[in-house]
């Protein structure tokens, strides 16, 4: 797990990032960005438990967070879950992370129109993603606002995946800059 501690540490957790097509092309347009470092849950998951000194160091040196996964069932894929009960209830009571941006990137199979709350899935990803944003909010951290790509079971999956990897990459070399605000001498 050690990498070289940089400025935006995203967790990513999919359970089958190889397979993936829309959370590979998203984590392969930033995990080259200098002051990326990347952390797949599911490629540490032969832990038993997550190493609480190991994750404290790593997001303590950190200066932004980012939580990226497939949108399962309304919310992320389990061991992203399992990293806050273990790692972020701890870290959420430390300065480790107060004042630090948080974000989520996710994707889902529906189209945008299903977020609604006239929609199929009755209501909207701001809503579903509440609990994230009251964690940050909760451990004093920056809630920003969520990157969604929207429609991954749809016949503009590419079109929209190519959308979100451009987004991404932009807030991502965002928080990167504005972390280095003041630094320069």
């Amino acid at each position: 797990m050690h990498k070289d501690l940089r400025k935006v540490v995203i967790l990513l957790a999919h359970p089958n990032i190889k397979e993936s097509q829309a959370n590979k092309a998203l984590i392969d347009t930033v995990s080259d960005i200098e002051g990326v470092a990347v952390f797949s849950l599911y490629e540490l998951s032969e832990e038993i438990a997550f190493n609480v000194d190991e994750w404290s160091k790593i997001i303590s040196d950190a200066s932004a967070v980012i939580y990226q996964f497939p949108f399962y069932w309304m919310a992320a894929p389990s061991l992203l879950k399992k990293w806050q009960d273990e790692v972020f209830t701890y870290l959420s009571k430390t300065p480790a992370v107060a004042g630090k941006p948080l974000m989520v990137v996710t994707t889902t199979g529906s189209e945008y129109d299903a977020y609604r709350s006239g929609g199929r899935n009755r209501f909207t990803t701001d809503e579903l993603l509440r609990p994230y944003q009251g964690s940050a909010i909760h451990s004093g951290m920056t809630w920003q606002t969520p990157i969604v790509v929207y429609g991954m079971g749809t016949a503009d999956a590419g079109k929209n995946i190519a959308k979100g990897a451009n987004l991404y990459k932009q807030r991502v070399e965002m928080l990167i800059n504005s972390s280095n605000a003041g630094n320069n001498w």
